[in-house]
């Protein structure tokens, strides 16, 4: 968010004042850079984004910034977190394509944010359309249908209401999307899709989050797509039990236990403000890709170990290059031990201090245990290799009602929650 001055002048319209780009330009390069992107974008949609007027959402920024492809806070919680965000365009556009909307699609939104993608979607879906979009919080509610009157976008129906349960006045919906972090999925939202309708939601996996399109066959949902991604956390009566727990003492530091799983607070702190050690790990490239992949892998194969993801509050003077790693996901061994406690990192090599010349990729471990930890993942990531470095693209995710009892193919791993049982995985070889 920007910073505030005395005179009131902010950090984002000083940027804008020196800078020639109009609003129009600046929207025109940002559907540019969209459509440019590494995944596809149909035509609706690089129209949407080349019409709709990002800075009327987000009044907290200047024009220039409003149509760089970043998220932007919008809201942050009594401790300083973000709450809500106007989602990276990229992000957007990735989930806009597994939606597949086409025009005269009925839409259910769970999160409206600021109201931005339920816009974009609207020009999508057209004026036979119907964009519904749901959002817990009042204040949010508000500043929503304001930008979006004040844009021209008052087809838009905005409800305040617990998302978990959809709209069920308003339903059937073709399409219905979540930008939200969900654990888990709730009945509604499958209920209230038509025959041939399709979910799409940032689904948290043992801490890790997957924005998946999911399709009924048969008594299951299968996953057409999948792709990494990170959103706030879906508040109300479905909210997962992932919590933030506060480390720093002094500085603004937060972990996230996948599943809500128990650590010990003060151990990890000591862990991450100790020494580390660092295991080169033998991959060619050090691509945020090939990262992300190796380490879904480690993440989904390694059950005996947890997983925690690290975030710094916006502005809260992280020091010593710190900030700059966050926020990361770790995975943890024996997280309620002080004494034996290891936490391990997959890092380019150049976070890390390597020269050029240097390994691409290294696993940082901190703790007691974080040196033999480390040293195990850097095997498992030879494994990786040879079985061909699966990752997001050749991933496969069902869903299944809660209790199945069906048993998970081979490479599947079964995560249950109290209204869906998750099978994930990679197909054995």
């Amino acid at each position: 968010m920007s910073e505030e001055t005395a005179d009131g002048d902010t950090q984002a319209s000083r940027e804008d004042r020196g800078r020639t780009d109009t609003p129009d330009i600046a929207r025109a390069k940002l559907a540019s850079v969209l459509r440019a992107g590494s995944r596809p974008l149909s035509r609706p949609a690089q129209d949407a984004f080349a019409q709709v007027p990002r800075h009327v959402f987000v009044p907290e920024v200047g024009p220039s910034a409003a149509y760089r492809d970043d998220a932007i806070v919008i809201k942050c919680g009594p401790d300083g977190l973000p709450i809500s965000s106007s989602s990276q365009p990229a992000m957007m556009a990735i989930m806009l394509e597994q939606l597949g909307l086409e025009p005269g699609h009925r839409v259910l939104e769970i999160g409206t944010g600021s109201g931005y993608n339920a816009a974009v979607m609207s020009v999508v879906v057209g004026r036979r359309g119907k964009v519904v979009s749901v959002d817990i919080d009042a204040e949010l509610v508000d500043r929503a249908r304001a930008s979006l009157d004040a844009a021209g976008y008052d087809a838009v129906v905005v409800r305040c209401a617990d998302g978990g349960y959809g709209d069920p006045a308003a339903a059937p919906f073709d399409r219905v999307i979540v930008t939200a972090g969900a654990w888990d999925i709730a009945p509604a939202w499958l209920e209230q899709l038509a025959p041939g309708g399709r979910l799409v939601l940032p689904l948290s996996v043992r801490g890790i989050q997957l924005s998946v399109s999911l399709e009924r066959s048969g008594e299951r949902w299968l996953a057409t797509s999948a792709c990494r991604c990170g959103f706030v956390r879906m508040l109300g009566a479905f909210a997962g039990p992932e919590a933030m727990l506060r480390i720093g003492a002094e500085q603004p530091l937060y972990a996230q236990p996948a599943d809500g799983r128990p650590v010990d607070v003060a151990a990890l702190r000591a862990a991450l403000a100790g020494p580390s050690a660092e295991i080169a790990v033998g991959l060619p490239s050090a691509d945020s890709g090939t990262i992300g992949d190796l380490d879904l892998w480690l993440t989904l194969t390694e059950g005996g170990l947890d997983r925690v993801t690290l975030f710094a509050a916006p502005g809260g003077g992280m020091s010593a290059g710190f900030a700059s790693l966050l926020p990361f996901g770790g995975l943890m061994s024996k997280p309620t031990d002080p004494d034996r406690l290891g936490v391990a990192v997959l890092l380019p090599g150049e976070l890390a201090g390597r020269e050029p010349d240097e390994p691409k990729v290294v696993v940082r471990g901190y703790g007691p245990g974080g040196p033999a930890l480390a040293a195990h993942l850097a095997d498992q990531a030879a494994v990786w290799t040879d079985l061909g470095r699966p990752g997001t693209m050749d991933l496969c995710l069902s869903v299944r009602p809660p209790g199945s009892a069906i048993r998970p193919a081979p490479g599947q791993s079964v995560f249950d929650r109290p209204n869906a049982r998750i099978e994930v995985g990679w197909p054995a070889r």
